[in-house]
């Protein structure tokens, strides 16, 4: 079980094999003429943020900017981090049909512009989404070629540490609830990588993709 320490979620076979992925071939390709929509979720403390910003180093790749009405967090930047709303514009927002899925988490709404989206896609470009689990559900309602990948920790433990390194002590058995109930939707994803070691899980995704990385220097 995942939840007992030191107990990791798979022995590393290659995730985005075809015995790790819901659909046995690879339909998602890139082409030339229209760009691909890449979901990726996980919960607090597996360091999709981290393999976020790694895939945003290749120029094929932009990020979603997200709105949020939660407050920014320290070094968070409007317009590059978030979109950062009052409660009562985001509601505007909504009723405007501006959103492609919008989701209330631990409080707070966030949400997917969707001109942005339908722009990247006639750019050609891989447009990311980092969204949650409802979020990403409602989004493969309406998207269902998107190529969807669920981020795991190597186990629970790793996670506590993580999302205690990250400063949020706090109500940490609630966070790892929380936790628990989104990995059960990570069967819903296409595919599932572990992030035990940061370059790797990259590397596999880039691979998913079918890009090549970003050189360096």
């Amino acid at each position: 079980m995942w939840n007992k320490p030191g107990t990791s979620f798979s022995t590393r076979p290659l995730p985005f094999s075809r015995a790790n992925s819901i659909e046995g071939d690879n339909p998602f390709k890139m082409t030339e003429r229209n760009g691909k929509l890449l979901i990726i979720s996980g919960p607090s403390g597996s360091g999709k943020t981290s393999i976020c910003r790694e895939l945003e180093k290749n120029p094929r790749v932009r990020k979603s900017i997200s709105a949020t009405t939660r407050p920014p967090r320290p070094q968070e930047q409007e317009g590059k981090d978030y979109y950062f709303v009052s409660e009562e514009e985001f509601q505007k927002k909504i009723k405007r049909g501006e959103f492609a899925e919008y989701a209330r988490y631990s409080g707070h709404l966030y949400g997917t512009l969707l001109d942005a989206l339908k722009k990247a896609i006639k750019e050609g470009v891989v447009y990311l989404l980092e969204i949650d689990v409802q979020g990403a559900q409602e989004i493969l309602k309406k998207f269902p070629e998107a190529i969807s990948i669920f981020i795991l920790p190597p186990n629970e433990e790793a996670l506590k540490e993580r999302i205690m390194e990250r400063n949020l002590q706090t109500d940490i058995e609630s966070r790892l609830a929380i936790a628990r109930e989104e990995i059960k939707f990570a069967k819903k994803y296409k595919y599932r990588v572990v992030n035990d070691v940061l370059e790797r899980a990259v590397e596999e995704i880039q691979q998913i993709l079918e890009l090549d990385s970003p050189k360096k220097g």
